[in-house]
């Protein structure tokens, strides 16, 4: 295991501002917001136009439907033989392409590769597994349209950080070629919540609310144990899996998600780079259009996914 800590220096003025304002407006509405069926579908409802505020996608981007798997095709270029597979984040609630758009537009021009953005189903409507499914079958839709296991680089952030890795688990079950690779940013591996981050991040953290977090991990684990490795990755047999870079922010609540299953994977034999980014809150690669610390780690996560996938000839 390669660890990379702190990267990012001193942390940008931009950034200290954007916390400072989080921990005042964002933060406190989260803490307090009753956390229901009824105030999620509201809340997705508000969410799903705010795609702007994350910033234009990079010029000539184009973007094409693929209903069949309810998912988008986002390309920048013409790009290498490679593709991404991108799950959005959102506590396994919220979330859609549209919202990530500019997110996963970046990705492509920094990876040089499209990136297949999938929306995949949302609890409370649906089971967490679901989600998992959709994203496999985006998986075998790539593989059946001339991709092979060492084209494809799965990831996501938070949430979907999650579901990458319970594809590349299912695959592995399945007898589904491997995958070239796993990147993962703000990963939630443990639903549980059993990391030591979740106490020393509690107040740090300007944008996640531990409460928030316990309480979305119940509405998903419905009657199974949150250390369930269906749910919770972090608890899984993890070997056979392929290289997976992991970053974080030092003050992320779910930062010790991140560490924890970077040393199990050491100790299953896999390749996995673990980056702890300075000063940075949970999810913050997706203000990339605002801080410069998350465009430098969407650089270092393109630049992981095209040297995982690069092949002679």
């Amino acid at each position: 295991m390669t660890v990379r800590m702190p990267i990012g220096g001193r942390v940008s003025v931009r950034s200290r501002a954007l916390a400072a304002v989080l921990r005042r407006t964002l933060r406190p509405l989260i803490e307090r917001a009753p956390i229901t069926a009824d105030s999620v579908r509201r809340v997705r409802s508000i969410t799903g136009e705010l795609g702007p505020l994350l910033g234009p996608a990079p010029r000539g981007t184009r973007v094409h439907r693929v209903p069949e798997i309810r998912a988008d095709l986002v390309r920048t270029g013409r790009g290498a033989r490679r593709v991404i597979l991108y799950a959005h984040g959102g506590g396994f609630v919220l979330g859609s392409s549209k919202l990530f758009r500019a997110q996963v537009a970046r990705l492509s021009s920094l990876s040089g590769a499209p990136v297949l953005s999938v929306d995949y189903r949302t609890v409370p409507e649906h089971r967490m597994q679901d989600g998992v499914e959709d994203c496999l079958d985006a998986y075998r839709w790539l593989l059946e349209r001339g991709y092979s296991g060492d084209d494809v680089v799965l990831a996501g952030d938070s949430a979907g950080a999650n579901l990458a890795f319970a594809v590349a688990l299912r695959a592995r079950e399945r007898g589904l070629p491997r995958p070239a690779a796993i990147a993962a940013t703000s990963p939630w591996l443990d639903l549980a919540g059993s990391g030591p981050s979740y106490e020393a991040n509690r107040l740090l953290d300007p944008y996640l609310p531990a409460r928030a977090a316990a309480e979305v991990a119940r509405m998903c684990a419905l009657d199974a144990e949150l250390t369930d490795p269906l749910l919770s990755p972090r608890y899984a047999a993890l070997h056979g899996l392929p290289p997976v870079l992991i970053q974080v922010g030092s003050i992320d609540l779910l930062r010790s998600d991140g560490e924890v299953m970077a040393h199990r994977l050491g100790k299953a034999g896999v390749p996995c780079e673990l980056q702890v980014w300075n000063g940075q809150m949970h999810a913050f690669t997706l203000l990339a259009g605002v801080l410069p610390e998350a465009r430098a780690a969407l650089r270092e996560l393109g630049a992981f996914a095209a040297r995982c996938t690069d092949r002679p000839g």
